[in-house]
């Protein structure tokens, strides 16, 4: 298995001259931070989570100045497992500057220790331990981040010191749920999903004003649905009850803006609507990685703004350069925007990377397939299929790749396979529409997107996607993404 640094070169992602990215220091950008995962010196070892949440939260402050560029979590925490010198961490991110720390919680005392370090000059700039209650967490990470801009000669605007100076809870129970529930949302399961919801649930009882919680709880509806786990009809109006109540409580959180965004375009079909609650999110904070990719990926791809999109997409790598998603995800819009050699190359860089992510195989057995390299794509799918537990979008996928080798019958089995698993289970209509689509059997395709209209399925928005080329023609699909606010 190759390392993360294979993403180096992927498309729009980080751009530096291979001779900088070889010498190191000098090319470094000093305004580029990356937050190294917190030790946690506690007694007990499970309160990992209160020294990831700490990491994450200092992201999240120091994001909130906007002439420093901040590496998102995801990317960061990789070197939880894998820990490496500082050299070469900041060599891997073309980060300048270095922030390392710990964190010791016992009984109602809170040590945090931080230092600041100039990758470039190898030197540290600045270092200090604080040794408070839980209570005054805030305040310490308010004081961390002002220490960064000065370090780094960031001129504080007044807005900027008025967000960093936020209290966002004056309860430390909610607080250590809060932290707690995003721990369990980055677990990215089932189980991980419901617990954290239920940690949010029991933070807003701690403290009703806890606006960041009940965008978390927004959240959380918003990828069970995307991730067909629980019915749109059920979970938009939730997350849209959740999202309307951060918001109000507090309006300058850039998360609860982009919890907001796709309840707007996929439940209101508001995509107006929704392209102005990314642009906001990403004014508050345009460090926020998951802003850029959800507002490619879930608007400007439905839009059909191929080279917007690709560039925000570049924009979320950049932030997040160890992403696999959002690196895979890359590649398949690449692909829905025409550019299919480039996607192969990027999803190819991204199983080197990681050769059992099932997701880029299938994606890159399907741009495959649409090259007409098709027994070669196929035996991708194939091996995706195996490692995806039999992902209904991977059948889709396969479905595709039998029909380009002639196939029919075995298309026909992937048909009845998943009207069987829709039977038993929730499938988004989009999925099964998608085989039909690829038999060429227009009727019920439509039939189908029509039952994901009328559900408010945001799968609706991966109408670009090869498998749905034979319907393209047909005036009925462009009716159909008129009916969902789309020209």
């Amino acid at each position: 298995m190759s390392g993360p640094g294979e993403l180096k070169g992927w498309i729009n992602g980080p751009s530096l001259p291979e001779e900088d990215v070889k010498k190191g220091s000098p090319g470094l950008d000093r305004r580029r931070v990356a937050v190294l995962p917190f030790s946690n010196m506690s007694p007990d070892p499970n309160d990992e989570y209160f020294a990831d949440g700490i990491t994450e939260e200092l992201i999240a402050t120091i994001s909130k100045i906007r002439e420093v560029s901040v590496v998102s979590r995801t990317s960061m925490m990789q070197y939880r497992k894998n820990p490496k010198p500082i050299r070469d961490v900041a060599e891997e991110l073309q980060a300048g500057t270095i922030l390392e720390g710990s964190v010791a919680k016992a009984g109602n005392k809170v040590r945090v220790t931080v230092q600041l370090v100039d990758a470039a000059q190898d030197k540290h700039e600045w270092a200090e331990s604080y040794d408070r209650g839980p209570e005054d967490i805030f305040a310490i990470q308010s004081d961390i981040s002002h220490n960064v801009a000065e370090v780094l000669k960031v001129r504080l605007l007044a807005n900027e010191k008025q967000r960093l100076a936020t209290v966002p809870t004056r309860s430390i129970e909610a607080y250590m749920l809060f932290l707690k529930a995003r721990s369990l949302v980055n677990q990215r399961t089932l189980d991980g999903f419901y617990r954290a919801i239920g940690c949010f649930e029991e933070a807003v009882k701690h403290d009703p004003g806890y606006a960041a919680a009940y965008a978390g709880l927004s959240g959380c509806y918003g990828l069970l649905e995307g991730w067909s786990l629980m019915r749109p009809q059920v979970a938009w109006p939730k997350a849209l009850e959740y999202a309307a109540k951060a918001l109000e409580l507090d309006d300058t959180l850039a998360e609860a803006h982009t919890s907001m965004a796709p309840c707007l375009a996929h439940m209101k079909r508001d995509w107006k609507g929704s392209e102005r609650e990314y642009r906001h999110a990403l004014e508050l904070n345009p460090s926020y990685a998951n802003a850029h990719y959800w507002y490619a990926y879930e608007l400007l791809t439905a839009e059909r703004r191929w080279d917007e999109a690709i560039r925000e997409m570049g924009e979320a790598g950049k932030l997040d350069p160890f992403s696999l998603i959002i690196a895979a995800n890359t590649g398949r819009v690449l692909l829905w925007a025409g550019r299919r050699e480039d996607a192969i190359r990027q999803l190819q860089r991204v199983l080197k990377v990681n050769p059992e992510y099932w997701f880029a195989r299938a994606e890159l057995g399907t741009a495959l397939v649409s090259t007409s390299s098709i027994e070669e794509g196929t035996a991708e799918i194939e091996k995706a299929l195996g490692r995806s537990h039999d992902n209904v979008w991977v059948r889709a996928a396969l479905a595709y790749a039998c029909m380009a080798a002639d196939r029919k019958d075995d298309v026909e089995v992937v048909v009845q396979q998943l009207r069987r698993v829709a039977s038993e289970t929730y499938v988004p209509g989009t999925v099964i529409a998608a085989v039909y689509a690829v038999l060429g059997e227009k009727n019920p395709a439509f039939e189908w997107l029509e039952r994901a209209v009328e559900d408010h399925s945001s799968t609706l928005t991966l109408l670009s996607m090869p498998l749905f080329d034979s319907l393209r023609a047909d005036p009925r699909y462009k009716k159909l993404r008129e009916r969902i606010g789309l020209s």
